[in-house]
């Protein structure tokens, strides 16, 4: 009995303590730890009386994403958005630390946080260049791979929130600061966890610095202000002049014998979206899918959504397809296409060789032919291009389900 009673008492002893070190309500600021960068980000905890955890919102700009964790003995779980991500840390009243874990890639990040301090520390007082609303990029300037990009931003004063927009998709929502001549911006997405700094040369009127992607991976850029940079429209990178090609939907659906054929699809506007579970810009058009799909039920359009996993079996793909589809609630089919591959992903469509991004959009008619190739895509950071996409979808759905 003395047992029993001991073993109660540590365990409501272990329990108060525990519950001790809840973290505090209110503003915390985050930390991504690489070895070469801190990756600053701020997020609010709160307890709603309608959760069983706490919920954390992560703040980027204009963005707010919440996110209800799961209390385990003394640790805080939360798994990040439909990604196979966890964020995992010991519970503190006004500190934390832990681990940000990416599954799909099998690496650990470090992970610290405080209770009550800012993204970044702005001294109002000193006068910032002024960053202008739109840059002329070059992503790896001076070296193999260099790619063009442009800047989107908005400074009020010293703080400067926006994006970088590449043909690869963009990078999501940043939010720093300008001091002087020098910006800094930074972005934790669950998945992503990116970090901008720069120098403005007053002589050449141009900025240059780093992009740190990455533990250990980093790329220098330069950039010019120019209110007309543009990169390529997406609707023109892959050329769709010939109307007679038909996709091939038995070999996308071949793997792991998933049922998918064009006779399924006959009569019908067909949108696939070559994707992966992965990527912070295939969720952002998932989202936009899933939402247009229901706002618009008797369109006749159908989605089918081909994934490529970077961790790649056929198991686990199938399992992330399955995961992916009730956290963000998507109604439309999903196959598994194979490993993550832009040639890979490219082989169902005889009018390309390789994918340019992921996500692609490819629009089908309802003969079954492909007409339109929307090949990276400007996400909700991006202002003008997102509302721009809205409107170009819409007009390209109008046309194919009026013949």
């Amino acid at each position: 009995m003395r047992i029993l009673i001991l073993l109660f008492s540590l365990s409501l002893l272990f329990q108060t303590t525990a519950y001790s070190q809840q973290p505090k309500t209110g503003a915390w600021k985050g930390n991504i730890v690489y070895s070469n960068a801190n990756i600053p980000f701020t997020f609010e905890v709160e307890y709603p009386r309608n959760s069983d955890g706490p919920v954390f919102t992560f703040i980027n700009g204009n963005d707010r994403a919440s996110l209800e964790a799961s209390v385990q003995n003394d640790s805080i779980i939360i798994p990040m958005f439909a990604f196979d991500i966890t964020l995992k840390m010991a519970m503190g009243k006004e500190q934390m630390t832990g681990t940000l874990i990416k599954h799909y890639s099998n690496r650990t990040y470090p992970f610290k946080a405080e209770y009550g301090k800012s993204r970044y520390e702005i001294k109002e007082e000193e006068k910032p260049v002024q960053v202008g609303s739109r840059w002329d990029m070059t992503v790896n300037a001076g070296r193999s791979g260099e790619y063009p990009a442009v800047g989107l931003f908005e400074q009020t004063g010293s703080r400067i929130t926006g994006t970088i927009l590449t043909e690869v998709s963009d990078y999501r929502f940043f939010e720093g600061k300008v001091q002087g001549d020098q910006i800094e911006m930074s972005v934790f997405d669950g998945v992503h966890a990116f970090l901008l700094k720069g120098t403005y040369d007053h002589t050449s009127e141009q900025w240059s610095g780093e992009l740190i992607l990455d533990d250990g991976y980093a790329r220098p850029w330069i950039a010019t202000p120019n209110e007309n940079a543009e990169l390529r429209d997406p609707f023109e990178v892959i050329d769709l002049t010939e109307r007679n090609i038909r996709p091939d939907l038995e070999k996308l659906a071949a793997l792991a014998e998933q049922r998918v054929t064009s006779e399924q699809y006959k009569g019908k506007v067909l949108i696939i979206q070559l994707m992966g579970t992965w990527c912070s810009n295939s969720q952002d058009q998932t989202r936009y899918l899933t939402e247009w799909l229901a706002n618009h039920p008797d369109r006749n359009v159908e989605t089918l959504a081909v994934n490529y996993e970077a961790n790649y079996s056929v198991g686990y793909g199938l399992h992330r397809i399955e995961a992916y589809k009730r956290h963000l609630n998507i109604p439309y089919d999903m196959i598994l296409g194979g490993p993550l591959s832009k040639t890979k992903a490219a082989e169902a469509f005889p009018f390309m060789d390789e994918i340019l991004a992921f996500p692609t959009l490819i629009f089908i008619d309802k003969e079954g032919y492909a007409r339109y190739v929307h090949s990276y895509f400007a996400g909700p950071a991006t202002g003008s291009y997102y509302e721009d996409f809205d409107k170009r979808f819409n007009a390209i759905v109008d046309e194919l389900t009026r013949e």
